[in-house]
């Protein structure tokens, strides 16, 4: 059969074979030391230590974190007897390189079949990982894993997703909201399901006080941090913080505020590549749309890497956000403050100078209209096995009881 695709993997199977290969168990020897065999590679990598993104996947994978996922999973689990779900076809977003790898890794340690379909946007740091992946699979020590692996590349094409859709026991797809709506739309096998990972916003929480109140290696520690989870894929993430709000009274939060920018300026000179052109005039519309429909003040920043806009009112606005160092601010005088603007599109909250137990205790107090996640600064970008709420070892398995 000719190919209407670019295969990945040389040799690789036709997605209507991988079903003649039988699932492996979870946690199998071989799907473990594939892992860690690309994990070694990349550190080992010096073109990789170039992308911090990388840096931290091959961190990810180390074997230690592997065993950590499946005693965490033993025990989420129980005693529930679970197996594999089959093949799994994953649709990979093209605004950040390496979430792939998870979604994929994490369907292979629970034994299945993997077809991936990446983007065709050009990127170096998925062209370094995709040629680490080929020359695993090529050893023959990987044997295993490359019979039930298929990386593909194609022009968005309906014929082609539904050809490996019709192979496949869970879709999974992540993208905006339109690639969602419409793969949705393709046909699933009636015992297929699936799983979709639309566009999500998240926002930054400070507490003026913690701030205040935090010696001088903490905050300098909080800004690193910070930069990380916003800078790393030019603030596209899903989970990388675009909305501030500090919790406060007016002028707790003026002197917090005027400190936090002041240091993350002085980080940023020294750290931050420039951005594209149009990522600054997308900045300048998307300030000026914003001004149209809201009181707003432009804070003044040394450079166009930085932009800050001051809403009176605090509101999400994630349908004017262009990322690229665009940081929306407003302030709550209470952490409960923020319920109001919760929905379901909102993923990850990162926050500084808040006890983890205040945090628990405000989610248990009232059920949350939106919050997947609650992190420190630092760990946005941090992938889990359970990301927007799915529990993804488990959607990648079925349980059989016995009675």
């Amino acid at each position: 059969m000719m190919l209407d695709y670019e295969s990945l993997i040389p040799g690789s199977s036709l997605p209507e074979a991988l079903g003649e290969v039988p699932p492996l168990p979870a946690f199998d020897e071989a799907s473990l030391a594939f892992v860690e065999a690309l994990s070694a590679r990349l550190m080992r990598m010096p073109e990789a230590r170039t992308y911090p993104e990388l840096t931290a996947l091959g961190f990810w994978m180390r074997r230690a974190n592997l065993n950590r996922l499946r005693t965490d999973m033993e025990r989420r689990m129980g005693g529930s007897l679970l197996t594999p779900r089959g093949t799994v076809l994953h649709i990979a977003p093209s605004n950040v390189d390496t979430i792939f790898v998870y979604s994929w890794f994490l369907s292979l340690l629970t034994g299945n079949r993997n077809i991936v379909r990446l983007s065709s946007k050009p990127s170096q740091q998925a062209d370094l990982l995709v040629g680490a992946i080929a020359a695993l699979l090529a050893d023959p020590a990987h044997r295993e894993i490359a019979q039930r692996t298929l990386l593909v590349r194609y022009a968005a094409d309906d014929r082609i997703t539904t050809r490996m859709s019709a192979v496949c026991d869970v879709r999974v797809i992540w993208g905006g909201n339109s690639t969602v709506e419409h793969i949705r739309k393709l046909p699933l096998a009636p015992t297929a399901t699936e799983v979709a990972f639309a566009n999500k916003y998240s926002l930054a929480l400070v507490s003026s006080v913690g701030w205040l109140e935090a010696h001088e290696a903490q905050r300098a520690d909080w800004i690193e941090a910070f930069y990380n989870d916003a800078y790393w894929f030019d603030q596209m993430a899903c989970s990388s913080p675009r909305l501030i709000l500090w919790v406060g009274d007016a002028g707790q939060v003026e002197t917090a505020s005027t400190d936090f920018w002041a240091r993350f300026e002085r980080f940023l000179a020294g750290k931050q590549e420039r951005f594209g052109d149009a990522d600054y005039v997308n900045k300048l519309v998307a300030g000026d749309a914003l001004a149209i429909e809201a009181d707003v003040g432009i804070r003044p920043t040394a450079n166009n890497d930085l932009v800050r806009v001051w809403l009176d009112q605090p509101a999400l606005h994630d349908n004017l956000h262009c990322g690229a160092g665009l940081f929306f601010e407003s302030m709550l005088p209470t952490l409960d403050a923020i319920r109001p603007l919760l929905n379901r599109t909102v993923q990850t909250v990162s926050y500084a100078g808040f006890g983890a137990q205040l945090l628990r205790d405000f989610v248990l107090a009232s059920p949350l209209a939106g919050i997947d996640r609650i992190v420190p600064f630092g760990r946005a970008l941090d992938f889990a096995p359970v990301w927007d709420g799915f529990d993804l070892l488990r959607v990648f398995m079925r349980e059989i009881t016995v009675a």
